[in-house]
């Protein structure tokens, strides 16, 4: 039976639902499977969690609204005619490379060096221009409900949901040691997705050396 969000918060005579996993009606199913995406998205990196935002940056601004679903940046460029990748830097190396006349306050210029934090990214002066931009980050999915039966989890990834949704749903009957094994098998699954998608990224970078040594 494919795996979706009907099948898994489902009842326990349901195969494939988390009830069924353990073998317990009482679990509270929802509630495991949300928990159980959360703990998925903040360690795996798969190209499928791969985005791509654009928009512009205002002329006379030096920030930038993050979108809400980021969980890392990965890149971000000017596109247009001023194009160019801009630098992401750490918050004390960005501060070192603020354009800033004698008062402190921020040169007008083109963005170059940019830094970020939970909301917004910065930028190294004010924009003297409107730039558009081409943002890459990871992206936190929507969550599995009734109005979302799929996503790659539940279509290529579904060893890992199922393992992360036993883990929580064996914690929540107070059995350590089986949450504990189900635990180390979905680390076991992200790691290998993770490898694979690193492995994936290489495969590129060494293809595009190549091209441009030939």
């Amino acid at each position: 039976m494919p795996m979706n969000y009907t099948t898994l918060v489902a009842d326990k005579a349901t195969e494939g639902s988390i009830k069924y996993f353990v073998r317990h009606s009482e679990v509270p199913s929802d509630y495991i499977l949300e928990r159980a995406q959360d703990a998925i998205y903040q360690i795996l990196r798969v190209r499928e969690m791969v985005k791509r935002a654009e928009g512009t940056i205002t002329a006379a601004t030096s920030e930038l609204t993050l979108p809400t679903d980021l969980l890392e940046v990965i890149s971000l460029f000017r596109t247009g005619t001023n194009s160019g990748r801009l630098m992401m830097l750490d918050q004390e190396h960005f501060e070192a490379r603020l354009g800033v006349d004698g008062t402190g306050a921020l040169f007008t210029g083109t963005p170059i060096n940019c830094t970020f934090d939970q909301t917004k990214i910065y930028f190294d002066c004010i924009a003297d221009d409107n730039y558009p931009y081409r943002l890459w980050y990871m992206q936190k999915p929507a969550l599995l409900s009734g109005s979302n039966l799929t996503n790659f989890l539940t279509t290529r990834y579904g060893n890992i949901l199922e393992a992360m949704c036993k883990h929580y749903a064996y914690e929540h009957r107070e059995n350590d040691g089986k949450a504990a094994a189900e635990l180390e098998k979905a680390m076991a699954y992200i790691t290998k997705a993770n490898e694979e998608y690193d492995m994936f990224r290489q495969n590129i970078q060494t293809e595009l050396y190549w091209s441009r040594e030939g």
